[in-house]
């Protein structure tokens, strides 16, 4: 795909869209929890996540090359603003008597705000990743990831702000509709008078299927990789934030600003890190990431109320520490991976996979915690525990110094 010259479209929509994350899709899983739903039903809804996300890629292909880039934008505001009113919903929903039991409508809210959420997931994350790649170089994906990180903390942060304060008032909802629809009318009217009608530019032939996904086979281990990166996707956003909430005793004030400490030592990290990571030898940063990476899984498993505060501080900064180090380091090599291979096929490959099997791994998990009736938020060190091991296969993962593109479909 052709080079991203001017990037303010990029910034803008993920500005746009971070704001709006941050207001309540982030706090998703602990929203549901604080609404009736057990670890089973937020594991069910993950699942559906997964399956969602894969469901709507092609579509989203087949609008990215027949859309303009500004009706791109518009689209994903649909489906931001789809997930936020079945969100809102809920609380009205479960009141009703609509003929359900309410173990059953809540598994089916369950399944249909997870298919919401994949499919917002999907258009939004799928576009941001295809601008992101059209505006770096391979000396600079580093930096550049670096600084929209930065940038995205800002917007998401402030978002989190906010909507921990909404949710803690009794007419916060009103809050939530007014600044959604507020954000999506100043936005699609930017988006009619300043960007223009060029298309995402993606390859005619482009055409990735889940099928052709599962064929996909290249020198850098990269399907495997996808494979465990789905599972960890929403172990690390969903289960972890859950866990902080529940150390926070439930509050979501103190949820947010938590976070939004957190997050001013993550940017701190990321300027330190963003500057530096693309001129040192990569394998040897991926190592000390991957390994760092594992430790904060570690750490999470002994993460608790009981945790004294300065005890409790310092171990959530090791967490962010070594979780964003990683991710700036995986990061770095998956953009640096799909430049040299098929570019925007790549992402979509990865996508294919990982969200594949975070639908299959999840709704498999929900069924096993809605086996033990009562199972609770005491399994979740235990998910922990293991994911401090399988992180380490996110080794498997190397940068070859040879030609790193896809090899035919039957190789080994």
């Amino acid at each position: 795909m052709k080079r991203l010259d001017k990037p303010y479209p990029f910034y803008s929509f993920l500005a746009a869209h971070s704001l709006l994350i941050g207001l309540l899709p982030f706090y998703l899983p602990v929203y549901l929890w604080g609404h009736q739903f057990g670890l089973a039903d937020v594991t069910l809804m993950i699942g559906a996540t997964g399956t969602g996300f894969v469901l709507s890629l092609g579509p989203w292909q087949r609008a990215a090359k027949a859309l303009s880039a500004r009706d791109l934008f518009t689209r994903t505001f649909w489906f931001e603003i789809l997930l936020v009113s079945v969100l809102l919903a809920w609380p009205v929903l479960s009141s009703a008597s609509i003929g359900l039991g309410f173990t059953a409508l809540q598994y089916l809210a369950a399944i249909v705000i997870g298919l919401c959420s994949g499919t917002y997931n999907a258009w939004f994350w799928t576009t941001q990743r295809t601008l992101f790649l059209a505006m770096t170089e391979t000396s600079n994906t580093g930096r550049q990831y670096g600084n929209f990180q930065i940038f995205v903390t800002l917007f998401l942060k402030s978002g989190i702000l906010i909507g921990g304060l909404l949710l803690d008032m009794s007419h916060g909802l009103w809050g939530f509709i007014a600044l959604n629809l507020a954000v999506y009318w100043g936005m699609t009217r930017w988006y009619r008078q300043s960007v223009s009608e060029e298309k995402l530019a993606l390859s005619p032939a482009s055409n990735v299927t889940l099928l052709s996904s599962f064929q996909f086979r290249d020198r850098c281990r990269s399907f495997p990789v996808f494979l465990l990166d789905g599972v960890f996707l929403f172990l690390e956003s969903h289960f972890w934030l859950l866990s902080l909430f529940l150390v926070m005793q439930e509050d979501y004030s103190s949820l947010g600003v938590t976070v939004v400490a957190l997050a001013l030592f993550f940017a701190v990290t990321f300027w330190l890190l963003k500057n530096t990571i693309d001129k040192i030898e990569g394998n040897s940063v991926y190592l000390v990431a991957t390994l760092l990476y594992a430790l904060s899984w570690a750490l999470r498993a002994y993460v608790d109320g009981e945790l004294g505060k300065s005890s409790l501080l310092i171990a959530l900064m090791i967490i962010t520490f070594c979780s964003s180090f990683f991710r700036l380091a995986f990061n770095k090599r998956f953009f640096d991976l799909a430049r040299d291979s098929s570019g925007t096929d790549y992402l979509l490959v990865k996508s294919y996979l990982s969200q594949f099997i975070l639908g299959v791994f999840y709704t498999a998990l929900s069924v096993i915690f809605f086996q033990f009736n009562g199972v609770s938020d005491k399994a979740l060190p235990l998910l922990y525990g293991l994911a401090a091991a399988a992180a380490i296969a996110y080794l498997m993962y190397r940068k070859t110094d040879g030609d790193p593109r896809p090899e035919p479909a039957n190789a080994d």
